[in-house]
């Protein structure tokens, strides 16, 4: 009877946790960085809602998994790279269609390792179908073109096409990332024509190796690491057609980047610290070194969440670059992760596509998540006084939260508050709105006390003006009495 109950409850734990539902018990650490650079405890902003990996459903299990997109339609695509197929699920996360094979002209093709998908406003899917070097572009499964390697006298010697990740604008303009090519994004014009490479990192390196190169002999020169750009590793297009980017190297200053029109990266950095991810972190052990960002989702109202792979980690920003809450683990429990790929956004839901575990985690915003989402957004439409709103609730779950205080004071210094917005800066240790507010209080004090101030002003003068003749007439009595005792 005792081995009975055991192996029942085995069983239930078991089917727990692989159907939709899962426990919205957390399992890993939330906190943010103070002005200082301390890390401070804060209130959970997610946690974990529903686990898909495919498990005693339609779907069939997952098999090292590395690309998601959700279309506008909310309709989750993931590219289920070991399987070689696509596999489409609803809101509900149900399967709708699974596509592991595809009419090209008279005959049936199919995929090799896909490993990034997009899908167009008009229900255009775009692959990059790596193994078989090539985007391949889909409606009605049916192939509709075929992007293969980019021809120009600009290509390098020597390059490969093995593309890794798509992406494809407003003006169905296509930029792809390719596996090992540091000359930027390659991108296609709307006919698949490759019109150049866009964003390329800079060199860097380091003035001690440059030195040493020079004086090396060919042979230590043919063991030392070469200066080559930063390798993007995944992108994400937003709203207003900037390319989100994030790379592989490790110790960058810049792991992001939002790139315009003509590659120059314009991402916003008014927070207190860079935009980096983690800024305390180990130099031994398992997990060394700074954050390792493989993917980043961008929604409606310029907030951008960017998946640590190192640590498991989803960093989310505003679109001043302030970084607004920190979740998410390694690790084998509930809503942690072993190797997450890939991360997208279905409303206000996050969900993480992880590799190693062959699984889609979902990830529904706490009160306090919800509360600060709806500060960035009304915020973000030009309600300053609605956001403020919903900072002093945040503040009401997290009195260290520095943003909160910023967020009210921008609203007290829209009303012309500023004497107490000014304390509300004070708060929040910023610098920038803080002398704002201060130099428009100081304009307040100078209007208010104006009349006042000239009164004094022209009494002054016409003290002046009244004394002097006194003055004079004095001082010429004292010379004639002067002169008249000599």
């Amino acid at each position: 009877m005792k081995i009975f109950v055991i192996l029942l409850t085995s069983i239930l734990f078991i089917s727990f946790v692989h159907t939709d539902q899962v426990s919205a018990a957390v399992s890993y650490p939330s906190y943010n960085y103070s002005y200082w650079e301390d890390t401070d405890p804060a209130a959970v902003p997610y946690v974990p809602s529903h686990i898909i990996d495919g498990r005693n459903n339609e779907i069939g299990l997952f098999n090292g998994p590395e690309d998601i997109y959700v279309s506008n339609d909310n309709k989750i695509y993931v590219a289920d790279t070991g399987n070689n197929r696509i596999v489409i699920l609803n809101q509900q996360f149900k399967l709708l269609d699974s596509i592991e094979s595809f009419q090209n002209g008279d005959r049936m093709d199919s995929f090799s390792q896909p490993s990034g998908i997009h899908v167009t406003d008009d229900h255009h899917i775009y692959v990059a179908d790596t193994g078989n070097k090539r985007i391949v572009v889909l409606k009605d499964n049916q192939l509709t073109k075929e992007i293969g390697s980019p021809k120009s006298d600009v290509i390098r010697e020597g390059f490969e096409y093995r593309p890794i990740k798509v992406a494809v604008d407003k003006a169905n303009r296509i930029f792809v990332i390719g596996r090992g090519i540091f000359d930027g994004i390659i991108e296609f014009d709307s006919d698949g024509d490759f019109t150049g490479f866009i964003g390329a990192n800079r060199v860097r390196f380091n003035p001690i190796d440059y030195v040493w190169r020079m004086i090396a002999t060919d042979e230590q020169r043919a063991k030392m690491a070469l200066f080559i750009p930063m390798e993007f590793n995944n992108l994400n297009i937003d709203d207003e057609g900037f390319i989100y980017t994030t790379n592989a190297e490790e110790n960058t200053q810049i792991p992001i980047q939002r790139l315009n029109p003509t590659g120059e990266n314009v991402l916003r950095n008014e927070g207190y610290h860079p935009i980096i991810g983690d800024l305390q972190y180990a130099h031994t052990g398992s997990y060394t070194g700074t954050s390792t960002f493989v993917d980043i989702s961008v929604n409606e109202y310029g907030v951008y969440s960017a998946l640590d792979m190192k640590r498991g980690r989803i960093f989310t920003y505003d679109e001043d670059g302030n970084l607004l809450y920190v979740f998410g683990q390694i690790g084998t429990q509930v809503g942690t992760f072993r190797t997450p790929v890939a991360i997208d956004r279905i409303g206000e839901k996050i969900i993480v596509l992880d590799k190693g575990n062959h699984r889609l985690t979902v990830f529904e915003p706490t009160a306090f998540g919800s509360l600060v989402n709806e500060a960035v957004k009304y915020y973000f439409n030009g309600d300053d006084e609605t956001s403020a709103h919903y900072w002093e609730d945040v503040l009401r779950l997290n009195v260290n939260y520095e943003i909160a205080y910023i967020g009210i004071g921008k609203s007290l210094l829209m009303k012309g508050k500023h004497e107490e917005a000014m304390s509300y800066f004070k708060n929040g240790h910023s610098r920038k709105y803080y002398s704002k507010a201060f130099k428009r209080y100081r304009q307040d004090l100078l209007r208010e006390h104006f009349g006042t101030m000239m009164t004094i002003f022209v009494f002054i003068i016409v003290a002046l003006l009244c004394i002097k003749p006194i003055i004079n007439y004095r001082r010429k009595r004292v010379n004639i009495i002067g002169k008249g005792i000599h």
